[in-house]
């Protein structure tokens, strides 16, 4: 959420600008605007010494410094601040309260709850209210309840702000599509893969070429609900769009995280019907742009490892010294993990492949490896 998007600062510091204070108002806007937050703190307080304050301005200011306290990861200051500047509102109007909890969604999460309820609580109770205001209000009670992981919450919040905006007056595109595709999201996570289809279906068909992003996240995502459904053939169609939607040259996803992500599930649709040998061309895809992401993420590329090995073991023409190098691989990537249970079933895995080889050496290292583990784990209780 942008700085500007919550409190215009130079608007709101303006109307108390005189030709005593002016100067001083300036510096806090610009340092403000350039993201120098420190400095606006350092020059709030300076300002309140210097002039004469009244209330509305000490109001305005304490809104600058909670803003200013949240971007510089003082989260705690930025939330004392936010409760009792609440506490001692005499504004309770919707706007104001919607205000309230813009600035707390920077710096904490309960906070937000509490006052975006008041919020709609206010919103339900009234017949001539914002329609747009209203479904902003419900979208970000619904980020606070997905973060707190109440995700169920989440959907009813999300539920309603889409309500709220497809009335409107004024359409807001982009907000029905961020809106569906967190419901697709949040359905998916609950399980309900039929209201999870529907929202990304939808959010797929209200994509245009400036919602490239969210309209590939949403195939892949399709994709993967399909695929748990074992409808093959549906997942493949909607990731082989997805992948050339990115393979596209003047898309910017072309070898992130989401195209790696495209190559892998495909790989699984493959692995999951047992065609081995299908598999592995979309592994191969997956892991070399896996290790052109910087900050990969060595848990996927982990379990990629593991089942590309596995199709190599596996396949038709096997090719079990690759295999091997493989699994090692594997191992090698989800050690860097803190998934203690995962790095345990893979080291049960590799040390069952190199029982099966016949190599002792590397059975007995891997062995090891899981003996130091489960006494560390033993010592740890």
């Amino acid at each position: 959420m942008a700085m500007t998007d919550v409190l215009d600062v130079g608007e709101q510091l303006n109307k108390f600008s005189n030709g005593v204070n002016e100067e001083d108002i300036h510096v806090i806007v610009e340092e403000f605007r350039r993201g120098h937050f420190l400095h606006v703190l350092s020059r709030t307080n300076r300002f309140r010494e210097k002039h004469e304050m009244n209330r509305e301005i000490e109001r305005t200011l304490s809104f600058i410094d909670a803003i200013c306290h949240t971007q510089i990861g003082e989260k705690k200051k930025a939330a004392d601040i936010i409760k009792v500047l609440y506490k001692d509102s005499t504004d309770a109007s919707i706007s104001n309260v919607i205000l309230f909890g813009n600035v707390a969604f920077m710096c904490d999460f309960k906070l937000t709850r509490k006052i975006m309820s008041d919020a709609v609580k206010q919103i339900d109770a009234e017949d001539d209210f914002d329609q747009l205001e209203a479904a902003r209000a419900y979208v970000v009670l619904g980020e606070a309840e997905e973060t707190l992981e109440k995700f169920v919450r989440a959907i009813k919040y999300y539920q309603r702000a889409l309500l709220y905006v497809e009335k409107a007056e004024e359409q807001e595109s982009e907000l029905v599509l961020f809106l569906n595709f967190k419901l697709g999201t949040l359905h998916s996570r609950v399980n309900k893969k039929e209201e999870a289809i529907e929202h990304f279906q939808h959010t797929i068909e209200l994509s245009t070429d400036e919602n490239v992003e969210i309209k590939v996240n949403s195939l892949v995502s399709i994709a993967k609900l399909y695929g748990s459904k074992k409808a093959y053939e549906k997942a493949s169609s909607h990731l082989r769009e997805a992948i050339s939607i990115m393979e596209d040259s003047n898309t910017t996803l072309t070898n992130k995280f989401a195209h790696a992500e495209a190559y892998t599930e495909m790989a699984y649709n493959y692995f999951d019907q047992a065609k081995y040998e299908e598999a592995l061309p979309y592994y191969d895809r997956a892991i070399a742009i896996h290790l052109k992401v910087p900050n990969y993420s060595a848990r996927e590329l982990g379990i990629i490892y593991m089942q590309y090995a596995y199709c190599l073991e596996h396949k038709d023409q096997q090719e079990k010294l690759l295999a091997g190098i493989h699994y090692e691989k594997a191992y090698g990537q989800l050690e860097k993990t803190s998934d203690m249970e995962l790095i345990r079933n893979a080291l049960g895995d590799i040390i069952a492949f190199f029982d099966r080889m016949g190599n002792k050496k590397k059975k007995n290292f891997y062995e090891n490896k899981f003996v130091k583990m489960e006494n560390e784990k033993f010592q740890m209780h």
